[in-house]
């Protein structure tokens, strides 16, 4: 499996903390079939902004760490959206998923669907595929389901979080994302882990839930073929 969405790179948001850690991470995501991971550390304006030299000195040292483990590492981030994301992108003072054009996005729970479709056709209109983050959380998403078909006909993808979908985020949430599977509005599930006690890596047990419900096919595009697609396109 290949996991897009995780806070396991330490010491540089509110996930790992340790290198230590964040190894104890990489080994729990392992046993879990993970042997492909994307960092995405938090990326937002005025609080998750540390330098791209620590964010690359402590990848560097994780990725020997991963190298022992058995896993690949990519780097990008989670931009919480705001006007100045094109920039930043373009800048290189924030991350793309593997270096390529694909974009995670997140936003507020309060944030409108105008102003979402609004900077996802901007990420568009400049080259960019932006992935929305867990839309299971957002209010527009769950008064509209529909919401991610308009995106997705508009050039997004949608990723929701393996926690969510086994009701870990509360029953509102695991209803939207049974709502948006069964309609196929979903391209990629991840892990989102922040560490190994309450926001813990649930990709297996989701992968099998997943399989039994909706078809070994649909699982495996889910947590492989669609996100081993996408950095195959920017390798």
């Amino acid at each position: 499996m290949i996991d897009i969405h995780n806070h396991s790179l330490f010491g540089v948001d509110d996930g790992a903390k340790t290198l230590e850690e964040s190894s104890e991470m990489l080994k729990e995501a392992y046993l879990q079939g993970v042997d492909t991971m994307i960092l995405t550390p938090h990326y937002r304006h005025g609080i998750f902004q540390y330098s791209l030299n620590r964010i690359h000195m402590n990848y560097k040292q994780l990725e020997e760490k991963a190298k022992e483990i058995g896993i690949r590492l990519y780097l990008g981030c989670e931009y919480h959206v705001d006007s100045y994301i094109v920039e930043h992108l373009q800048s290189g003072r924030c991350f793309s998923l593997a270096q390529g054009s694909y974009v995670l996005t997140e936003y507020e729970y309060e944030t409108e669907s105008e102003h979402i479709l609004f900077q996802t056709k901007e990420l568009i209109l400049h080259g960019y595929t932006p992935i929305i983050a867990h839309p299971e959380r957002y209010r527009c998403f769950q008064e509209n389901p529909f919401f991610c078909e308009e995106l997705r006909n508009a050039g997004a993808m949608m990723q929701i979080n393996a926690g969510s979908v086994l009701g870990h985020s509360g029953r509102g949430e695991k209803s939207f994302c049974k709502k948006i599977l069964k309609n196929e509005w979903v391209d990629f599930i991840a892990s989102d882990t922040h560490n190994l006690k309450n926001r813990r890596n649930y990709m297996a047990k989701c992968y099998q839930y997943i399989t039994k419900r909706y078809g070994q096919e649909y699982a495996h595009l889910l947590f492989e073929a669609n996100a081993r697609s996408m950095i195959e396109q920017e390798d």
